[in-house]
């Protein structure tokens, strides 16, 4: 028997994978590309599962950027950040739409990476019985957060349509491209997330808090021009080497004319992206040779 077990076991170990190397785990994007179809199944589950027996449905969408607003507004203008006495109505509007603005694209990043950080787990008794790509469970999340910034995006459009702003392709160009750069963002984040989460649980324990740390350093609720009244031209550059908040400054420039954040702190930002993108794969496609025992 013994012989028998370390025969086995040579055998095993003499196993080689003579397939194409992937090292930056790009198969795994072709799959999921296969099987869209099933992406699509997920991503339907998700949004009836989240709007199931709610009153108003989908409408929840535009009800929380705009209370957010509102409190935010009240905040700077009735507790003495601001003062209505010194700023007529086009001012407190275009102050509604700089936070509109941030609150959405803040949504997309707290509602994909809170909804897929526990989509594998979520998923367990799927994973361990069948195979599919996996990747497919956090996409569907960040594919619901995108569904939520369109809808609330009826919101904006009209509004800066109100103010005077007039669109062209400039603008359609940054915000779509802000919108797509945070998209990679979020996706690099919800492949380590994830992934994380299905072996330490601990990450979904940690992620509320990191999140509200993450507002506080991002142009959420404020515009770029305070940042540039507050810290010197190397600390914005800092300050802007975090994607959220490059991507918040571009689609404000890009839709309501405001300040664009420095060159450098945008590069900076963009390959930072990158890095987390790449990172990611090569983490999440590891993580699929244990993934199924450990969850």
């Amino acid at each position: 028997m013994n012989q028998i077990n370390r025969q086995a076991k040579g055998d095993f170990e003499s196993l080689k994978y003579y397939g194409q190397p992937d090292p930056l785990g790009l198969r795994q994007l072709k799959e999921a590309w296969d099987s869209r179809e099933l992406l699509l199944s997920f991503f339907q589950r998700d949004l009836l599962i989240r709007y199931r027996q709610v009153f108003i449905g989908v409408l929840w969408v535009l009800v929380q950027p705009i209370l957010g607003t509102l409190i935010f507004l009240l905040l700077f203008y009735f507790m003495g950040a601001r003062k209505l006495s010194q700023s007529d109505a086009t001012v407190f509007w275009q102050d509604a739409s700089v936070i509109l603005l941030g609150i959405l694209m803040w949504q997309l990043v707290n509602n994909s990476l809170r909804d897929a950080t526990g989509s594998l787990v979520n998923y367990r008794h799927v994973i361990t019985k069948i195979y599919f790509p996996r990747m497919l469970l956090p996409l569907s999340s960040l594919l619901c957060a995108l569904f939520d910034l369109a809808v609330g995006g009826v919101l904006l459009v009209p509004l800066a349509a109100w103010l005077g702003h007039s669109f062209h392709w400039q603008t359609c160009w940054a915000a779509f491209a802000a919108v797509l750069w945070l998209s990679a963002f979020c996706f690099g984040a919800i492949l380590w997330l994830s992934s994380l989460n299905a072996q330490y649980r601990d990450v979904g324990y940690i992620l509320p808090f990191l999140m509200q740390i993450g507002m506080f350093l991002s142009p959420v609720v404020y515009g770029f021009d305070r940042v540039e009244n507050s810290l010197s031209k190397f600390w914005q550059i800092v300050y802007c080497a975090n994607p959220v908040a490059s991507c918040i400054g571009l689609a404000r420039w890009g839709v309501l004319g405001s300040p664009l954040p420095p060159v450098l702190g945008l590069m900076l930002a963009g390959l930072i992206t990158i890095v987390l993108v790449v990172s990611s794969l090569i983490w999440f496609q590891r993580s699929n040779q244990w993934m199924a025992d450990r969850i």
